[in-house]
Formats: C-alpha cells, structure tokens, sequence
C-alpha cells in the first residue's frame, strides 16, 4: 500500500526555477531595444509560444495634489505552452531575467537549456553586471493515506530540517528556516531559505500534499561581469548542495527510486 507518491516517478520535482539580478536597472528605452531583440530572437520564437509584455504603473502628485498615473513597459514574459500548460517560462525585467521549468527531467539537460536562454539575453544587454544569483526548487509528494504514519516513512529519522513535533499533529502545518552558509569554491555566502508545506491544495481537489521549496541565493559581495561558464559553474556547485540537503530530508527508500545520476 502506498502511503504518498512523488511528483513524478523520476525524481519529485515540480518546478525548478533559475534567476539573475542586475546591479542596475535598465532604462526604459533600453529595456524596449531589448523586448524587440528577443522578440525577433530565432531560438526565442522555436522555443516559446507565447508573449506578455509587462507594464509598471507609477504615480505622481503636482503641486494640486491631482495624482498622475503613467503606464511603461517594465518587461516580457515568453511562455512555451501545451495543451494550456506552462512548461517553461522566460521573464525579463528591468532588474532580471529568470526562467522557470515545470517539466522537469534531469539537471544537465534543464540547466543547459535555461542557461542559454539567460546567455540569450544578456548577450544583448551592453556592460551588464549582476548583483545575485538564485536557484529554486519546489518539490512534491501527494499523500495518499492521509490516516497513516506517513511522515516518519517520507522523512529521515533526525533530520536536521523537520522539527520533531510535527510527528504528533494530525493537522496541517508549515516549518520555515533561513540560513546564511558558506560553500567550497564560492567566495561569497549563500543564502539558503527552506520552507517545508503540508496542506489541502485547493487547487487540486483538496489533495493532501508535502512541499519542499528551498531557494538558494548567491548574494556577491561586488557586482560581476556576466560570464556564462562561470554562472554555470555557480548554479551546478549550488544544485549539488541542495540536492545534499534534499537527500538529508526524504527518505533513502524513496529517493533511491529516483532516476539519480551524478548532476539528477
């Protein structure tokens, strides 16, 4: 009898989220010359489907008091969809560009598709610099026999991460931590925020379900200069380590199920 299933048979992986933050914001007219690049981008237009630009609402006073709404074009958003379902989104703002996967397979294959979209659009953006780079996960597990001991066959015994009573409540609940740690080879801290969900997903009849979300922020002490191989190599060091922490929370007997190789 199965007490919960992951998101997929392969790994429990719903979305997985890549972003870079700029040190400055583009101005308007260059975030527009940048809309009509990537709008006429070839890789962009066989990849994506679907387009929304975003616009920014400010407000002003004059000396009356009289408030002055103005509308300005903030950014992009390019959706590949199918069968009315998201798969991968690419949004580029003012401040950043990120890019969202919900079909999620292995990481090599997913990491080397965002980041060519990333290197698409700061490859035409003059003297950039980025302030920070963030990786997100949100994994999955429906619960599927919600009057069982569940929780102590999904997580491992000590973890670190799941505080103890949560073993004795019949309820929902929501554990929340942040953390700053230091990783080999990155010489700046990572900023580790792990939230970890059991609720009634509204959004799907009601279904018990367990969310792991963790996000991991490279904050740089000075702004860099964009290189591709070396963000690359800051987000594979980063994926490692929270697929570390992944592992130190769920169960052996569920993730040696998982299609896990050296970079899954």
């Amino acid at each position: 009898m199965e007490l919960f299933k992951s998101y997929s048979k392969e790994n429990a992986v719903k979305v997985i989220a890549f972003a870079i933050n700029f040190e400055q914001e583009i101005a308007l007219i260059n975030i527009t010359e940048l809309i009509d690049k990537l709008k006429e981008n070839q890789k962009i237009k066989d990849n994506f489907n679907e387009e929304k630009i975003q616009t920014v609402v400010s407000m002003t006073f004059n000396q009356d008091g009289i408030p002055n709404q103005k509308n300005s074009i903030g950014g992009i958003v390019f959706n590949k969809k199918e069968e009315d379902k998201i798969l991968w989104t690419l949004i580029v703002n003012k401040d950043s560009v990120i890019v969202t996967c919900r079909d999620y397979s292995r990481w090599d294959t997913i990491s080397t598709q965002a980041l060519d979209y990333i290197d698409i659009v700061l490859n035409e953006i003059d003297s950039i610099n980025i302030s920070q780079l963030t990786l997100e996960y949100l994994d999955e597990f429906e619960i599927l026999q919600i009057k069982s001991d569940w929780k102590r066959s999904l997580f491992k015994n000590d973890c670190e991460y799941i505080t103890p009573n949560i073993y004795q409540l019949d309820d929902f609940w929501h554990i929340s931590q942040g953390y700053f740690i230091k990783l080999s080879d990155i010489d700046e801290k990572i900023l580790d925020t792990i939230d970890i969900n059991y609720f009634a997903d509204e959004t799907d009849n009601l279904k018990h379900k367990v969310n792991m979300r963790m996000q991991h922020k490279l904050l740089y002490n000075a702004s860099i200069s964009y290189n591709k191989e070396n963000i690359s190599n800051c987000f594979n060091k980063i994926h490692i380590h929270s697929k570390d922490i992944f592992f130190k929370i769920v169960d052996s007997k569920i993730t040696n199920k998982f299609n896990i190789g050296e970079l899954s």
